[in-house]
């Protein structure tokens, strides 16, 4: 179903598997549906490793939980379901309610230029902080996340990347932390190989107007999803021949897509909903798309005529029912401060209200999209055999174009 992953049986070329690469998209509270496709992969690969691992967004705390931590997937995997299973509103954010004041704006306007006016989004993700910060044992602000650099020297992981957005440039930036990695920049985007933090983490995290932007240098940096138009292009750029996608968007079938989830004028929600996939969702079926026919032109050519670029191995895992649409069934249990808020945007007038389904980080929620990560995992089990095969050591990585 859904966008054909891309040769889910490729040829393999001369030199070994290459280096396998993990990315993970955002979504916010769904991104606990990758933690159980993550545990259903522990379940039947408890040894599997990437080599390279790339997360933004909400994505971002998965990505440096699977770079950070000690042992086999399969203890990974329990510690991070553990982790989310826990997951409830207050540990991630705080209702900033002045700035769902009306007035706020003109308070501003006749307050100095150089005095603070506060947090600048409609939750305080303070608390994400804190439980971050207790999670990595990184107590002061700043603190490289050790986990990661010890993962890197004992020679179990290549590269991690978190993907951000420079608000002040409008730039993409992809902050690295690895070994053996060159520099590939345009002009919408720039790479900066650095020492990854929390707040490196927290600001790929920060959904544009929801949360505050995250202060890292001189400059304030927001959610990665935004101008990202090929989230695959970063795992490339780090030398991976084989991908695995993971993705929190929901494909739906023709018919879906062309009934009507609101009657009458669209709600907030509704509209914001259509934002939140074209921005975050979407972008990974188009890069898919686009690996899918750059692959076939490949394997068509002689390889002395490629100009020095190989087909990728990718493989997509994405939900095999509507994320937005069940966090419907769930909303009642939102913390009431919570609720107020998607009320007054209209999510109780729409049938699939995405933008709900971001900020549902209460456990009756998250452990259902957990079970049917695993659930996917194990329907696509034979394919997922074939793709990470016997072999997934690290091997000499390949350079691709793209």
């Amino acid at each position: 179903m859904g966008v054909p992953e891309l040769a889910q049986f490729p040829e393999r070329e001369e030199g070994g598997a290459g280096d396998l690469a993990v990315m993970l998209t955002g979504g916010g509270a769904r991104a606990s549906y990758q933690v159980g496709l993550i545990r259903g992969l522990a379940r039947h690969f408890p040894h599997l490793r990437f080599q390279i691992i790339t997360g933004v967004s909400a994505g971002a705390i998965n990505a440096v939980y699977l770079a950070a931590k000690d042992g086999d997937l399969s203890v990974i995997a329990e510690a991070l379901t553990k982790l989310w299973t826990d997951l409830q509103c207050q540990h991630v954010f705080t209702p900033n309610y002045a700035a769902l004041l009306p007035f706020r704006s003109v308070i501003k306007s006749v307050l100095p230029r150089r005095m603070p006016g506060g947090p600048h989004g409609f939750f305080n993700a303070a608390p994400l902080a804190d439980l971050l910060r207790e999670v990595f044992t990184c107590r002061i602000r700043r603190m490289p996340i050790a986990g990661i650099r010890r993962n890197i020297d004992r020679g179990l992981l290549k590269a991690l990347a978190l993907v951000a957005l420079d608000y002040s440039t409008g730039q993409s930036v992809r902050w690295v932390q690895g070994r053996d990695i060159e520099v590939l920049e345009n002009t919408n985007r720039r790479r900066e190989n650095v020492e990854l933090t929390i707040e490196h983490v927290l600001a790929s995290a920060a959904l544009p107007f929801v949360f505050p932007a995250v202060r890292i240098g001189d400059g304030w940096y927001g959610d990665g999803g935004i101008r990202l138009n090929a989230p695959l292009s970063t795992a490339l750029h780090l030398g991976a021949s084989r991908i695995l996608a993971m993705s929190t968007g929901y494909q739906r079938t023709a018919v879906e897509a062309s009934r009507p989830v609101v009657r009458g004028y669209p709600p907030a929600a509704q509209i914001i909903s259509q934002l939140v996939n074209a921005i975050f969702l979407d972008a990974i079926d188009e890069d898919v798309a686009r690996m899918e026919r750059m692959n076939e032109v490949l394997r068509q050519l002689p390889p002395d005529q490629r100009d020095g670029m190989k087909p990728i191995d990718l493989f997509v895992l994405r939900p095999s029912s509507d994320l937005g649409k069940l966090a419907g069934e769930y909303q009642k249990y939102l913390p009431a401060s919570v609720r107020l808020f998607t009320r007054a945007l209209g999510a109780d007038e729409t049938e699939s209200p995405d933008v709900v389904s971001m900020l549902m980080f209460e456990p009756r929620y998250t452990r259902v999209l957990i079970e049917t990560g695993e659930r996917d995992v194990e329907n696509r089990l034979d394919e997922l055999r074939a793709f990470l095969g016997d072999n997934v050591r690290p091997a000499i990585s390949r350079q691709v174009r793209r």
